[in-house]
């Protein structure tokens, strides 16, 4: 008879403390990896531009460009959706300290290149060119 009215206030207490635990905060998510991982990339080079000052040509470095390896269903225009929507969403965020597109004012520009894509990471900021190259470059780790 005792056992039973145990079990009952057991049963009891865990249907109302179930429902108390699913308001409860949901684990910490870990931080996503740069969307630039899911795809395989081959080469990694310096994004520079040509600049004249007077009669003197300028290449400025500007950011890098990233050789992406052609996939089944990836168009350019899949990719460069992905990728924008990608520096949209890391906007008010903490950004990834890793991701070449996580640094502020980044452009993408998707173009075919052969058995692939070449993907320019520009900087808008002539400053902040080399760190974009230096992230870019963790890419083929």
């Amino acid at each position: 008879m005792f056992n039973r009215k145990v079990l009952t206030v057991l049963v009891l207490a865990a249907s109302t403390l179930a429902p108390m635990a699913s308001y409860a905060a949901p684990p910490a998510a870990k931080a996503a990896p740069c969307i630039l991982r899911e795809h395989r990339i081959t080469a990694v080079t310096p994004y520079r531009v040509e600049g004249y000052q007077g009669r003197a040509v300028a290449h400025p470095l500007r950011g890098a460009t990233v050789f992406v390896q052609a996939a089944p269903g990836l168009t350019a225009e899949w990719l460069q959706l992905t990728l924008s929507r990608h520096i949209s969403e890391m906007q008010g965020k903490a950004g990834m300290k890793d991701c070449a597109l996580g640094v502020n004012d980044v452009q993408v520009k998707v173009s075919s290149a052969g058995a692939g894509f070449s993907v320019n990471l520009i900087a808008n900021d002539p400053a902040k060119a080399p760190e974009v190259l230096r992230r870019a470059q963790l890419l083929l780790q």
